[in-house]
């Protein structure tokens, strides 16, 4: 909406607004008697004066007041003399200089009237503050709270109350004793005479408009409660009823007061109240705003508006009314100027693009209006009665807003809905197309495998068979994938026909069962028939019967991870109730109600993405509806399902073919044995030095068809769970993964990221066989982990490209760690070696024996560390204790009393570990860590044997070193600034075993470095 439009229709609406009040006040002007008389010097003389049956007037002018004093009329006797003030206002000027806040006093008038006066008169008190009583030629007529000259008997309360005056006198002696603890006290508002049913009607009237506007905001608090239990729990209903809350006990509390007069309250909580509506009204319309436009509403000032309404709002509980009135004026000032500045932005931000805004301007507009009024009636002390209209009206433009809101998006809805049926219509021609492009080559595919199997002049071989039956088994899955879409289309058409005959169900029943054995491989699952021989025969079309079944014992098969699954058949109200329980993961309440609904499937999440489309149980229930009968399901989570229909029986029928369709049967799916199919794939042993690779799906077709392909070149290990998966990988190595994405209860993506927490991507590289092949697909993959990607279906020569490329990958990787940690044993320093051979010279010289010991340890030395055994991925615990010693030896001969050295080895250690691991630890603790101080120092090799595992310690006394130091120690990025010994040694310890290192250090205090080696490796 243009700027010009609603500025042009803003002035019009406050143009109407105003106009309607005009016209209230005009109406209202009629009650009152035009040019009444005035009082003066404390008389109002009415003798010849007619009063109006149905009209009043204010009874303005000069009245007597006694200050601090107590009078009960002219019979009692004032201390002072009295002094004039002017009715309506504040006695403030009376009491000037009086520093006390509690102040009391008596108004006085003579009213003078005609003898012949008859008819009943009253008096309409709007606000006397803050305790008033009422007397009339020295009685009591009415009042309000306790007037009194000692503050602690006064008791304050005040609000509109009228009384009526005793007739038949021509002297009316009125005395109005008020009394007052703090603020402005007196007669503050107009004192209404006349007629006593014209004040009655006038309050009646006043008292009316309140309660049609408290019924009004009433109704929006009930249609909020009730929009909250028929299911749209939003916070805006919240907020919005809050604020017409908050407006209702605004409206019970002003004018005439009504909720004190309902519920006598105390003086100091009918001033919080009042207090707290209003807040309550400014704090909660900036959220009704902030949730109708959150897009708008997201700014801070939001909150710290609401922090400081809630502050206030404690202020006010906790303070007395006194504080509360002093600083009512700053506080309410800021509290209504922030809410207008708040709503005000929040609007303005949304009305660029919000069509319907235009209903909530008007509506602030109408609030405004109102408030401007109100300051105006309390300035100009204009006595008008209680204008309800302004807040119907903010009413009626939210009503406005939401129904216009409402209308929008209904009619949206209904262009949305035309839409995606038109879409659905489309949609469902494409699969129809799609189906009958896809079925003419895949029958020729299926068709010439099955002559090439039926070839008597060259029959295939036994493996060659079976990876053509493989290939026909695949084949018929995907056909009947197609045909289910087909029979969707044809069901909506209503262009199937049944060709219905008996039927023994016994014989369809154990058909299907045997065609979906092969879904039984590898699951603890038995299936029980129980279906007398004597179960008579049912009115079906043997093709579709079988049909339903198959959908129903596959889906049963298909949550089931083990138990049982039965099939029953039994007699009930004429027709024959055939069940399929199972013991699976059952189903959950609210899927129930859609789960035969077309593309429906049950907790898709634990299931893979590609197993079908959802149609299979949609299907099955309009196949049944055709037949005549209904379908059901039982389910209880976590407990099994079971599905149940009926079909109508034949009656008495002989002599009926115990026989299944041989074509139906046959085309839906025919499977080899899982025992001829892996006779030579679960763990197919080939020579050594063939790569290891992990398969890892839940279907095994799939694992089958990977097999094939793969053939003798590999290694091969197959698995139908991440969980056992991940068991193989703990107990061996691997030189590739090859792992499905979609997968039950964890996902490939998932799997890959539990690889990279124990070895790197080249360390064991990942391969994903993915369905799709967008792109979020692949950089899903790629982040998780994975090494690349093959999309299914599956190209041979590709997979074996990127297989071989991979496996070449991690043993290249492999023989380079191998080949360096051999390469770092066999970079002997040359200095190492001309001190080493200096020492025996000297020894020579002096002593024989030390150096054929240190040319012995010497020899030991060279031999093991050019050992070919080095390149192997572990060696005998003894052989590489004897390297340490000699080295040790070495250098405890050139180092003398500076190098102590204790052993601590647990006897009959019978394990193997990484060539070169604990001698690369202990030469870098005697290099780094010990020689680095002049007096030398302490290394200790520890061994200690544990349950599962021996621990190794390599502990020495030296330099330490600070955590800048040791948090890069096994960082790679650094490798090159500092070697790559402790890299290569963590880094194979990892690999091997899922751990690597783990070293302590402290400054000048020496370094612990650990590993563990399990004993069952």
């Amino acid at each position: 909406m243009s700027k010009k439009k609603i500025i042009i229709i803003s002035i019009l609406f406050l143009i109407s607004i105003t106009a309607i009040r005009l016209t209230w006040y005009g109406f209202l002007s009629k009650m009152d008697q035009p040019n009444p008389p005035k009082i003066e010097n404390g008389v109002l003389d009415l003798r010849n004066w007619d009063i109006p049956k149905n009209q009043t007037f204010t009874l303005r002018g000069e009245w007597e007041f006694y200050p601090s004093q107590l009078l009960e009329g002219k019979e009692t006797t004032a201390t002072t003399k009295p002094e004039l003030i002017q009715v309506p206002s504040n006695w403030k000027d009376v009491f000037k200089g009086d520093t006390k806040s509690f102040h009391y006093g008596t108004y006085r008038i003579k009213i003078l009237v005609d003898q012949s006066e008859k008819k009943a008169l009253g008096l309409q008190f709007n606000e006397i503050r803050k305790a008033s009583a009422v007397y009339v030629n020295g009685k009591l007529i009415g009042g309000l709270g306790s007037p009194s000259s000692k503050q602690e008997q006064y008791e304050a309360r005040y609000y509109p109350y009228s009384v009526a005056i005793p007739s038949g006198a021509r002297e009316i002696d009125l005395a109005i004793q008020v009394s007052n603890h703090f603020g402005e006290g007196g007669i503050t508002e107009q004192v209404r005479f006349g007629p006593l049913e014209a004040i009655k009607t006038q309050s009646l009237l006043s008292k009316g408009l309140q309660l049609l506007l408290c019924v009004v905001l009433l109704l929006h608090i009930f249609y909020a409660v009730l929009l909250y239990f028929l299911g749209y729990r939003k916070l805006l209903l919240f907020y919005f009823s809050m604020v017409i809350f908050c407006a209702t006990i605004s409206v019970l509390t002003s004018d005439d007061k009504l909720l004190y007069q309902l519920i006598p309250f105390e003086y100091e909580w009918s001033i919080k109240i009042v207090f707290w509506s209003y807040i309550g009204v400014a704090a909660f319309i900036p959220q009704v705003f902030k949730q109708l436009f959150p897009e708008y509403g997201k700014f801070r000032m939001v909150h710290y508006f609401t922090g400081f309404c809630i502050f206030y709002c404690l202020f006010i509980l906790f303070s007395p009314s006194t504080y509360l009135l002093q600083t009512s004026k700053v506080f309410l000032l800021t509290t209504l100027s922030l809410f207008v500045i708040i709503s005000t932005v929040i609007l303005q931000r949304a009305i660029k693009e919000k069509r319907d805004i235009i209903f909530l301007l008007l509506a602030c507009y109408s609030i405004g209006i109102n408030i401007l009024w109100a300051i105006i009636e309390s300035r100009l002390s204009l006595e008008l009665m209680h204008y309800p209209f302004d807040l119907i009206i903010t009413l009626l433009c939210f009503t406005a807003y939401w129904f216009k809101t409402f209308f929008r998006t209904t009619n949206k809805s209904i262009q949305l809905t035309e839409k995606l049926k038109l879409e659905n219509k489309r949609k469902d021609e494409f699969l129809v197309n799609t189906s009958h492009e896809l079925r003419n080559p895949l029958h020729g595919i299926i068709n010439i495998t099955q002559s090439v199997l039926d070839d008597k002049n060259n029959p295939p071989n036994e493996e060659q068979r079976n990876n053509l039956e493989l290939l026909i088994s695949v084949g018929r899955r995907m056909s009947m994938m197609l045909n289910d879409l087909l029979d969707v289309t044809r069901l909506k058409e209503e262009t199937i026909q049944l060709e219905i005959k008996s039927v023994r169900i016994q014989s369809v029943v154990t058909g299907v069962v045997e065609m979906l054995r092969f879904m039984l491989e590898g699951k603890p699952i038995k299936i029980n028939v129980d279906i007398e021989d004597t179960f008579p025969a049912v009115k079906a079309d043997e093709n579709r019967l079988i049909q339903i079944l198959f959908n129903l014992l596959h889906n049963a098969i298909k949550y089931t991870e083990e138990g049982e699954i039965s099939v029953r058949a039994i007699v009930e109200n004429e027709m024959a109730r055939i069940e399929v329980a199972d013991t699976g993961i059952g189903i959950k309440e609210e899927m129930q109600k859609v789960i035969f609904e077309p593309y429906e499937q049950v907790n898709s999440h634990l299931t893979k993405a590609g197993t079908g489309f959802g149609l299979g149980l949609s299907i099955c229930k309009q196949l049944v509806e055709l037949h005549g009968g209904t379908i059901k399901v039982k389910s209880t989570q976590n407990s099994g399902s079971v599905f149940y229909f009926t079909l109508p029986l034949c009656g008495e029928v002989t002599d009926i073919p115990v026989v299944v369709n041989e074509e139906v049967a046959t085309s839906l799916l025919t499977e080899p044995s899982r025992s001829t199919l892996y006779k030579e794939t679960e763990v197919i042993k080939s020579l050594s030095h063939n790569p290891k690779v992990l398969v890892v799906d839940d279907d095994y077709v799939n694992i089958n068809i990977l097999v094939k392909m793969l053939g003798t070149s590999y290694d091969l290990t197959t698995a139908t769970s991440v969980s056992e998966a991940i068991k193989i990988l703990e107990g061996s190595r691997f030189d590739l993964v090859i792992s499905d994405v979609m997968m039950p209860h964890v996902s490939g993506y998932e799997f890959t990221r539990m690889i990279r927490k124990r070895f790197t991507i080249s360390e064991l590289p990942v391969l994903l066989l993915t369905a799709r092949n967008r792109s979020e697909d692949i950089v899903a993959g790629f982040r998780s982990g994975a090494n690349d990607y093959v999309t299914k279906p599956v190209d041979s020569w590709e997979l074996k490209s990127r297989v071989r490329a991979l496996t070449d990958l991690k043993q290249s990787v492999e023989r380079h760690l191998q080949v360096e940690a051999a390469w770092l044993q066999a970079q002997i320093r040359p200095h190492f070696l001309f001190n080493t051979l200096n020492s025996i010279a000297a020894l020579g010289t002096i002593d024989i024996p030390r150096m054929q010991d240190l040319l012995m340890e010497f020899s030991n030395y060279l031999r093991t560390s050019f050992d070919y055994q080095n390149h192997e991925h572990v060696v005998k615990l003894e052989r590489e204790l004897s390297l340490v010693r000699s080295y040790l030896h070495i250098e405890k001969e050139r180092f003398g009393d500076r190098l102590n050295i204790v052993w601590e080895i647990d006897a009959d250690l019978n394990i193997s570990i990484p060539p070169l691991s604990i001698q690369t630890l202990v030469e870098n603790a005697v290099r780094h860590g010990i020689l680095q101080q002049s007096n030398g120092g302490t290394i200790t090799v520890r061994l200690k044997e544990l349950d599962e595992f021996v621990e190794v310690f390599i502990i020495d006394n030296g330099i330490g070193m600070d955590e800048d130091k040791l948090s890069m120690l096994l960082d790679s990025e650094t490798e090159q600034t500092r070697g790559i010994g402790l890299l290569n040694t963590n880094r194979r310890l990892k690999q091997l075993y899922g751990q690597g290192l783990k070293i302590e250090s402290s400054l000048k205090k020496g370094t612990v470095v650990s590993f563990k080696i399990p004993k069952n490796r």
